[in-house]
């Protein structure tokens, strides 16, 4: 039962704004039972990768329709995921986190820093009308920097990266899609340095929640294009905020 809630808890929370690795860290902390360490956290984001995916399959596929097409999309996602790549292997974050005693605090500063913004992320919102196909390689490697401070459990990545996007003008829809291509690159390439640091060890426990987190993505992908498209990120602002002031009480 514990795993079928892990994989949900990281399937819902992968895509929604609310930091999917900020309650996982909660969750331990409250809870002998879940003693999940970079590994299995990062292994559970490959069921969320087939998310991705899955629900974008038919635009993924259009990406290899032609080598112009294949060449743009190349650029602005590797030319985004640079700044992440940079800050996780050329710093020692990861390391400072997992070994941290004051993980809690610095995810419950991480969450009222990003509740901030979700609350007031209607008043950044410039003019719409950059289009995925329109965004530059300056505003690709913006966007990649603020996915960088994602590796802070309580700063969701999806959300922070579609936040700046859309303060860089570009659609809604489009700002969602581009920030979910990043995840590919990005959620792959973070588990493959933790299985590779990890000895290629695999958590036979950890196998049926990425799974539950695969199918529970998909439907946080479609929360998520419904409250971005009706302005109601806010909504998830107040729960990072809650959850903000719980880390500061219990840390």
């Amino acid at each position: 039962m514990l795993e079928f809630f892990t994989g949900v808890l990281q399937g819902l929370t992968e895509f929604l704004p609310i930091s999917s690795s900020g309650h996982l860290v909660i969750i331990s902390s409250i809870s002998s039972d879940l003693d999940l360490n970079t590994n299995d956290i990062a292994f559970l984001h490959i069921g969320t990768l087939f998310s991705i995916i899955f629900f974008y399959r038919k635009r993924i596929l259009e990406i290899f329709s032609n080598f112009e097409t294949f060449t743009f999309y190349f650029k602005i996602i590797v030319t985004g995921i640079i700044p992440a790549v940079f800050v996780g292997l050329f710093t020692p974050i990861q390391d400072i986190i997992d070994g941290s005693p004051y993980l809690l605090l610095v995810t419950g500063i991480s969450y009222l820093f990003f509740s901030i913004l979700l609350i007031f992320s209607e008043r950044i919102n410039k003019s719409e009308n950059i289009g995925i196909n329109e965004i530059t390689i300056k505003q690709a490697f913006i966007i990649g920097l603020a996915q960088s401070i994602a590796l802070l459990p309580g700063i969701s990545r999806s959300g922070v990266t579609l936040l700046m996007a859309i303060y860089l003008g570009v659609k809604k829809a489009d700002a969602i899609y581009y920030s979910l291509l990043l995840g590919i690159p990005t959620i792959f390439g973070a588990w493959s340095l933790t299985f590779i640091n990890q000895s290629f060890t695999v958590n036979a426990d950890i196998i049926i929640p990425t799974i539950v987190a695969m199918f529970t993505g998909v439907l946080a992908i479609k929360v998520l294009i419904n409250f971005t498209t009706n302005s109601k990120l806010q909504f998830f602002g107040f729960y990072c905020l809650l959850l903000s002031g719980f880390c500061f009480l219990v840390s």
